[in-house]
């Protein structure tokens, strides 16, 4: 949804974070003529990045949207530098200018959020829809005022005010309905805000808003499993196995926010803002999977696994087949609270406020597991296309699936974050817009998180049971491609659970003491993260040049508690760590001409470690006098990056802007999973001959190095209709560096996790009478999910393309039809291992999406 903005840079809410410059927000008169649409939207983003001390990118709301995008993930995927990672066809994660997602910062109106998603630092956007924001401002060379942590960038979601609206009361909505090509499902979704200034001067705002949205649809997965080098297959390898799913799925967002402002004069102005958001996963998920070349090499050397001359075809009689049944249910939630207000006196202006922000995640599933009783034979395989093909000779029916395991899984997590913080700002008579800054924040988090996982497992042969009467039909699994494959037999939901219900402890369902165990203790933790922070800067306007120094110094203070698991003993462990980081920052702003801008920059940010990897939890293995030890490692020190910058942006036409930059930041600290040994060493309150240890490390470098450009204009000045088309156009080329200790001992060098070589997007726009247009087309290329120390296991996500598309109507002033298509290409999401794109280890298609709805406002 769009409301109608302010006009211009001076649009910076109180508290919207010190990303950009600091102005007071007013509303515009109300015969003010004002633009709107898709040019204002970008003319409003386009003067923001202007403005800004440091590099800033921001993307506006507009009318009723200027892309179909269903998240902030989405919405900020069309940035330059940003790439984002989906789940089930929905943007999740975002990186920055290569830095992974868990290393970036996440605010709203400038206090820290927080994360739902259980012990990591990455924030899924897809919690959050982007309805009901003012803006998102994505900040990539930061100033001393502003968060230290984010080595990429950080996100602040700046929620929507009263004083954004163009009239004095203003009630916008939006409804829209779907059709999903995978299935019959209906898809909605809706958006309202209410509200206005009252007063004698009209010195009060009351902003209250809601959005709600439900999607019920399907998709379809092909999975291959563990690639090793296989001699004479065409492809260099062999996977393990085979597996495809059928996901079913019900996603249903709920998001409010509301915004309570006291303007009693010009030099006052104070504030009440609150975000809730609530996502919701319904999850049933039906998988096949077929065992045909477990031990790669050596089935060839055995005999098992016959090769074709081609190389792409064979067949294997060391093979198992495996039918699974999982349901998942997750609830994530935020909700966000914030007070505050600005106050001048003379040249000195304050700026203060508090935040309260309470996280939760409740994750718990289901899955039931059956597999052959007895040998199914000879396995026949095909690799002639990427998406290929394995089938048994003779299929497995119900009699011959037996069941193996059950698990039930209750993960549950909370946050509570409290966040207080003063600045004090000083007019200097050097230049127009000269200031110092100096100021103090605090910020006190509590986080639990909990695993319950228990494992059944079949009982004696007497005991064992069959998926006969537990059967349902078959489903068909399509993969886009022309290939179809087929799950046969199912298992029926509703029996599966209804057998087992009363059984569980029974010799059917007999509890596997010992893993469950595990499950229930190793990944728990709690902790009390405590960060103080205190800044000076200063900003030298001297016209043609302005300087802006600054240095921040930030205290982290750290107490976390874990469980060690020797054998059957459980071990509370604790562990207490702080450490301080002193972060300066330099910005060199040129301006050779007034619609020229030249930045230079350097500034030095953090990205602290994951709480899994900080947890002193872990478990001991003893065998004899030796011991494997996994543990966290509460003593890890945050990643360090230094950062320089330097971008020049051309504001050659209203709208309009030509930006080229390049950057480079040198990472300390890089944090990896490292194995080491011990001798005559003690864990556990045990002595051993020899300890192996599995730990996170830090190591001592990384880097990454970048080039970004973008474009944007509006064809104003072409005649007739033409003149309602506009361009916006982004590059962004990356490379990247990380040792990590590789199979033999010695380092080996590979890129950033999440960091594609390359990003760009482009996107034709129109607006012309009550036609608005647009036609979205976004690239991610490929990127590394997660290094391991033999190359071949390496992790990718492959290329991945999105065409999208919107047309909006006005068909009179106050209403507006429109009409949306998302992922018009059916591109799937793809994942390959080892660096080899042909190692496909998922593949996972959703389908086209179309939606119409309609927009009011009044």
């Amino acid at each position: 949804m769009r409301i109608d903005l302010l006009c211009g840079a001076a649009i910076v809410a109180t508290a919207g974070g010190p990303a950009l410059a600091q102005q007071a927000e007013t509303a515009p008169a109300e015969d003010a003529i004002v633009v709107t649409g898709q040019r204002a939207q970008q003319a409003r983003s386009i003067a923001l990045k202007r403005d800004a001390l440091g590099i800033t990118d921001v993307a506006s709301a507009d009318e009723i949207g200027q892309l179909p995008d269903r998240n902030v993930a989405e919405v900020v995927e069309r940035l330059p530098g940003v790439g984002v990672q989906y789940d089930q066809g929905e943007g999740r994660y975002v990186a920055v200018r290569g830095v992974p997602s868990d290393l970036n910062s996440y605010t709203v109106n400038g206090f820290e959020i927080g994360n739902p998603d259980g012990n990591t630092r990455r924030l899924p956007l897809d919690v959050i829809s982007g309805q009901l924001l003012n803006r998102v401002e994505v900040s990539k060379l930061k100033t001393a005022d502003q968060e230290g942590q984010g080595l990429g960038a950080t996100i602040n979601l700046v929620t929507q005010t009263a004083f954004d609206f163009r009239a004095p009361f203003a009630l916008q909505a939006n409804v829209q309905a779907g059709y999903q090509e995978l299935n019959d499902k209906v898809p909605v979704r809706g958006d309202l805000s209410v509200g206005g200034r009252f007063g004698a001067d009209r010195q009060f705002g009351l902003l209250l808003g809601g959005s709600y949205s439900k999607r019920d649809f399907q998709s379809f997965g092909l999975y291959p499993d563990d690639w090793a080098p296989v001699a004479g297959a065409t492809r260099g390898g062999l996977p393990i196995n085979l597996k495809y799913t059928d996901y079913r799925l019900e996603r249903e967002r709920i998001g409010a926010t509301g915004s309570f402002d006291w303007r009693p004069s010009d030099d006052h102005q104070f504030h009440v803002r609150g975000i809730y958001s609530r996502f919701t996963e319904d999850e049933y998920r039906q998988r096949y999977r077929l065992d045909f070349a477990d031990g790669g090499q050596a089935l060839v050397a055995s005999g098992a696994l016959v090769l074709a001359p081609d190389g792409l075809s064979g067949s294997s009689t060391a093979t198992a087949q495996r039918s699974d049944l999982r349901l998942e249910y997750k609830e994530k939630s935020v909700l966000a609270g914030m007070i505050g207000g600005t106050s001048r006196f003379g040249p000195w202006t304050l700026d203060y406020g508090a935040s309260r922000t309470h996280n939760e995640v409740i994750e718990p599933n289901q899955l039931w597991q059956f597999r052959n009783a007895s040998a199914i034979g000879a396995v026949d395989f095909d690799f002639s296309d990427r998406l290929f093909t394995a089938a048994p000779r003779i299929p497995v029916g119900a009699s011959n699936l037996q069941f193996r395991q059950y698990t039930a899984q209750d993960e549950r997590g909370e946050e509570d974050i409290w966040a207080f913080r003063a600045d004090a700002r000083r007019a200097l008579a050097l230049g127009a817009e000269s200031f110092v800054k100096f100021g103090a924040k605090y910020r006190t988090t509590d986080k639990s998180f909990d695993v319950a996982n228990d494992i059944y497992n079949r009982g004696t042969t007497a005991n064992r049971f069959t998926l006969v009467g537990l059967a349902g039909p078959a489903a068909d699994v399509r993969v886009g491609g022309g290939r179809t494959y087929v799950i046969a037999p199912t298992i029926d939901a509703d029996l599966i659970r209804a057998f087992t219900d009363g059984r569980l402890g029974s010799a059917q369902f007999v509890r596997d003491d010992a893993a469950s165990l595990v499950n229930q203790t190793v990944s728990d933790l709690e902790l009390e993260e405590d960060v103080l922070a205190g800044y000076a800067m200063a900003d030298l306007d001297l016209g043609a040049i302005a300087l802006t120094a600054g240095l921040r110094v930030e205290r982290t203070s750290l107490d976390i508690a874990g469980f060690q698991l020797a054998g059957a003993t459980v071990l509370p462990v604790s562990q207490q760590s702080d450490y301080t980081n002193w972060l300066p920052s330099l910005i060199l702003r040129i301006a050779p001409a007034d619609d020229v801008v030249v930045r230079l920059g350097y500034s030095r940010s953090v990205g602290r470690p994951s709480y899994a990897s900080l947890s002193p939890g872990g478990q001991i293995v003893a065998e004899g006098d030796e011991a494997d030890v996994s543990l966290g490692n509460p003593t890890l020190r945050p990643y360090v990056a230094d950062s320089l910058d330097a971008t020049g942006e051309w504001y050659f036409a209203p709208g309009g802007l030509l930006s080229l930059g390049a950057f480079a930041k040198f990472i300390r600290n890089p944090i990896f999973s490292a194995t080491f040994q011990t001798d005559n060493g003690s864990v556990g309150g045990a002595d051993y001959d020899r300890i192996t240890f599995t730990q996170p490390q830090n190591g001592e470098s990384a880097d990454i190095i970048g080039l970004e450009a973008s474009y944007q204009q509006q064809f104003s000045f072409l005649p007739g209709l033409l003149s309602g088309f506009g361009v916006n156009l982004n590059v962004t080329l990356l490379d990247s560096t990380l040792r990590v200790p590789g199979t033999t001992g010695a380092d080996r060098t590979t890129g950033f996790p999440e960091q594609s070589d390359l990003l760009w997007g482009a996107q034709l726009f129109y607006q012309k009478g009550p036609i608005e247009a647009s036609l979205a087309y976004h690239h991610t290329g490929r990127a590394l999910i997660a290094a391991d120390a033999d190359p071949n296991a390496d992790q990718y996500n492959d290329d991945l393309r999105r065409l999208d598309a919107k047309l909006s109507v006005a068909v009179t002033d106050r209403f507006t039809l429109f009409f949306e298509g998302q992922n018009l290409t059916d591109e799937p999401t793809r994942q390959y291992q080892g660096g080899h794109r042909d190692w496909v280890i998922q593949n996972e298609r959703y389908g086209r999406t179309f939606w119409a709805g309609v927009s009011a406002h009044f």
